[in-house]
């Protein structure tokens, strides 16, 4: 356990460190875009316009690149992420009021697609049909290949646009009262139907293509052979022994995808206009609104590798052959 502890921490530390390195790299200064702003409207030297731009968005791209991570750790265990040069407010204070969006929207997508795509998948293997294969393959990797603001795209046309049956932005309808109330809570529910439909497609054919390769390995193993020669009935089979080996290996996968999407998705976010850690981060890289972007990049980091460490801590308790073999 203190291993796995170690290497989380070593491995957030490389994250953050490569952060740095990429915002630094970035074409854009924030300081620059202000000081020449400045110099225009008040007339004032580059040199007096680049002091005020630096006091004024507590930045300073001059500082050598370990005193900038020296700088954000040292904040950072104050519980300090810095301020927004975009929104003049708290980063932290964006990402609490941004991650329940995030959490509801891709979270169900990710727990639904997964439930769904991994019973379509098993479903697909077990009928060793030819036909539905070569169907669900076909399909899967059409539906697959297609990136999710495109899938995005398509549903607001369809169904905001053309039926006018969703609404296409926003988390909730601006006319009612935020608060724990039917007409709020029946609105949050219409507006994430739309972004939570876009991820869920996307992944569920990933899902269904995962799990019947998985299925179809497993049901080749001969511990399935000897099942059927007990004399087991297929229902059994098909759920106690093929179903469930065959998700073991999705476990992994999901613990990654839904870190991931907990980081946010920010083209989804962005075309719904959804308040979610991805449409901050997209509005970060849009204006080089660099400490938002360093804390939602430190979030994703955060997310993922959390992600993963309870997906190999909770492993062993799933799969009890590595409890055996421990």
């Amino acid at each position: 356990m203190k291993k796995k502890l170690a290497n989380v921490f070593i491995t957030i530390a490389a994250g953050v460190f490569m952060t740095f390195l990429i915002i630094k790299i970035m074409p854009g200064d924030p300081v620059m875009i202000l000081a020449n702003e400045l110099r225009s409207s008040l007339g004032i030297s580059e040199a007096d316009a680049i002091n005020r731009a630096v006091a004024m968005l507590n930045y300073d791209p001059s500082q050598p690149l370990v005193q900038q991570i020296g700088h954000f750790i040292a904040h950072l265990i104050r519980g300090d992420l810095g301020t927004s040069i975009r929104f003049r407010t708290p980063v932290l204070d964006i990402v609490l009021s941004a991650l329940p969006w995030t959490l509801f929207s891709a979270g169900t997508a990710t727990v639904l697609s997964y439930l769904a795509g991994t019973q379509i998948g098993l479903f697909v293997a077990w009928s060793k049909n030819k036909k539905i294969n070569a169907v669900t393959e076909m399909l899967t990797s059409m539906i697959g290949s297609f990136p999710d603001y495109v899938i995005g795209f398509f549903l607001v046309s369809i169904f905001a646009v053309q039926l006018t049956w969703l609404p296409s932005r926003g988390a909730y309808a601006s006319r009612v009262v935020v608060g724990f109330n039917g007409p709020f809570i029946w609105s949050v529910v219409i507006h994430g139907i739309l972004p939570i439909a876009a991820i869920f497609i996307v992944y569920l054919a990933n899902w269904i293509l995962n799990m019947r390769g998985s299925a179809m390995n497993v049901m080749h193993q001969e511990y399935i052979k000897y099942a059927r020669a007990r004399g087991l009935s297929d229902k059994v089979i098909r759920g106690k022994y093929v179903g469930k080996n065959a998700r073991l290996p999705m476990i992994t996968t999901l613990g990654t995808t839904f870190g991931m999407l907990l980081g946010g998705a920010p083209l989804i976010e962005n075309i719904f206009s959804y308040p979610g850690l991805g449409y901050y981060l997209n509005t970060a890289i849009a204006v080089r609104d660099i400490p938002l972007m360093q804390g939602m990049f430190f979030m994703i980091i955060v997310t993922v590798v959390g992600a993963n460490f309870i997906v190999d801590s909770l492993y062993g308790i799933l799969d009890p052959r590595l409890r055996r073999g421990k």
